[in-house]
């Protein structure tokens, strides 16, 4: 019980103690450097990526760890998904949008993210919205949304969700109130804004989350795909992740 209501004071804190300063960032600068103390696998990919992707602006955009996860991003995407559409995409559990480069840079219309917990700050004090909201200013039409997927509207060709709430553990490790674990309703919803013809891609870590979400899946009658495990040169994960794909 001290647990929970900890973590309840917790969010009403949060919600409350919503001014930002403005995000310190450190571009990298220069891909070459950033590159030289990577594998051939790496600086291999990269090069196939760059040759059929513009990535002249990311080392300006980007520090060190937007960089990495927008190319993972978009590798996952040019490899899993292939080609774009072109209406509005969405990113659901967005954090600070570190990864929006590789969303945009892949394609569709401009992207839109949302995030549960907008206001939780870096150790610099910046929260994860104006890191977010930085970004989505270097792409035409991009925002950030804050608040419950629930209450978002709309259609998307593309829909991308990376490590959905699909147990309580992972949910309670991040110090969030448990009434926030609703795997069916916010399933259902993201299915729901998937507009006909679109695609979503979702991403579970570990075994068991993955097992949990095909168990989801088959309870709402959701068609979808497994993809298998999701390595790639990029990633910097350590567990494994594994993927799905539902198409309208």
């Amino acid at each position: 019980m001290p647990g929970k209501w900890r973590r309840e004071l917790e969010w009403w804190l949060q919600g409350r103690l919503t001014w930002s300063p403005p995000p310190w960032h450190r571009p990298i600068g220069d891909a070459g450097r950033w590159l030289a103390g990577e594998s051939d696998r790496v600086r291999q990919r990269h090069l196939e990526l760059s040759g059929r992707y513009p990535l002249e602006r990311w080392p300006s955009l980007c520090n060190a760890v937007e960089y990495r996860l927008s190319l993972h991003v978009l590798d996952l995407l040019d490899r899993r998904l292939g080609p774009a559409g072109r209406g509005p995409a969405l990113d659901i559990g967005s954090q600070d949008f570190a990864y929006l480069p590789g969303l945009a840079t892949w394609g569709g219309g401009p992207w839109h993210g949302v995030e549960l917990e907008p206001h939780r700050r870096r150790w610099t004090l910046a929260t994860r919205r104006a890191h977010a909201e930085r970004l989505c200013r270097a792409f035409p039409g991009a925002r950030y949304h804050p608040g419950s997927l629930l209450e978002l509207q709309g259609e998307f060709d593309a829909v991308t969700w990376f490590l959905p709430f699909v147990l309580p553990a992972p949910l309670r490790a991040r110090g969030l109130p448990e009434r926030f674990f609703q795997p069916h309703e916010l399933l259902t919803h993201a299915h729901r804004l998937l507009a006909p013809g679109g695609r979503m891609l979702v991403v579970n870590q570990g075994e068991e989350e993955a097992a949990e979400q095909a168990r989801l899946f088959e309870a709402l009658a959701i068609d979808a795909r497994p993809i298998g495990r999701l390595d790639g040169p990029f990633s910097p994960y350590r567990q494994p992740r594994f993927g799905w794909l539902v198409e309208r």
